[in-house]
């Protein structure tokens, strides 16, 4: 395998792994007024209605902490950024995704997931899997149904453009959403539930100039919801089904008691 693709392989097993990894996520919950959770002490509401961020009042014997110091009274939680420790492995972080703006994401660093996990089996680089494509940018939302919700509600997601390509002798158009500073395209092809992850898998658009894209698909990968059933992700719409296989990237979640 490409050394480069080594070296991705082994920082995508870092990042599920890692504090805040995938793995780790036992719980995320929704808040949209002043609540406790049962996974964490202290009282969490939404900081502010328009934009992400949580507030938590918290008393001494709660034994929070961030970077080591103890949290006591009223503290604004700074969404994907602050940290709140406990002395048992708990811990939390205020997030929010489209539809779902003032998040609590609980992680246990003993996760039955964690605990079980071995590694995640991809396959060996393909140099034909790489495409370029034709960016046609729009800049529109575009609904995406989620796999968490009751009768796969939809979701806007910000979305740059499509991108047209051929891909084992078919055109496609597909539609990538805007996650941060990324464009992801969640797709499925004919791996899907049989060699690779049922839902689909994800692939970051690379961007080469303003109207073209590179598709690595070896470095496609699993979506947060094959690591963690508290997540909720976004499922392929039916212009990101590809009717081949596409051999290439990250297959399925290897654990070590099979």
């Amino acid at each position: 395998m490409h050394t480069t693709l080594q070296a991705w392989h082994k920082q995508r097993h870092l990042e599920v792994t890692g504090a805040q990894g995938d793995l780790r996520l036992i719980a995320m919950h929704e808040l949209t007024s002043e609540t406790t959770v049962k996974q964490i002490a202290g009282s969490w509401k939404p900081t502010n209605r328009s934009v992400p961020g949580l507030t938590l009042t918290a008393l001494a014997e709660d034994q929070l902490f961030i970077n080591g110091v103890l949290v006591e009274g009223i503290l604004e939680i700074i969404a994907d950024e602050t940290i709140i420790q406990t002395t048992n492995g708990i811990s939390a972080m205020a997030t929010s995704q489209p539809g779902s703006m003032h998040l609590l994401a609980i992680f246990d660093e003993n996760s039955s997931a964690l605990q079980t996990f071995s590694h995640i089996d991809s396959y060996e680089l393909d140099e034909q899997a790489i495409y370029k494509g034709k960016l046609i940018k729009d800049d529109v939302m575009i609904e995406f149904s989620h796999t968490g919700d009751d009768n796969r509600a939809a979701r806007s997601h910000e979305s740059i453009g499509v991108i047209e390509v051929e891909i084992g002798g078919a055109q496609y158009t597909l539609r990538p959403f805007q996650s941060g500073l990324y464009s992801i395209i969640i797709f499925r092809d004919a791996t899907s539930g049989n060699e690779t992850y049922g839902m689909g898998r994800m692939l970051i658009i690379e961007l080469l100039n303003d109207d073209t894209v590179i598709l690595d698909f070896n470095k496609a990968f699993l979506p947060p919801c094959a690591f963690s059933s508290s997540f909720n992700c976004p499922m392929p719409p039916m212009s990101n089904r590809i009717q081949s296989k596409v051999q290439a990237g990250e297959k399925q979640i290897i654990s070590s008691y099979l």
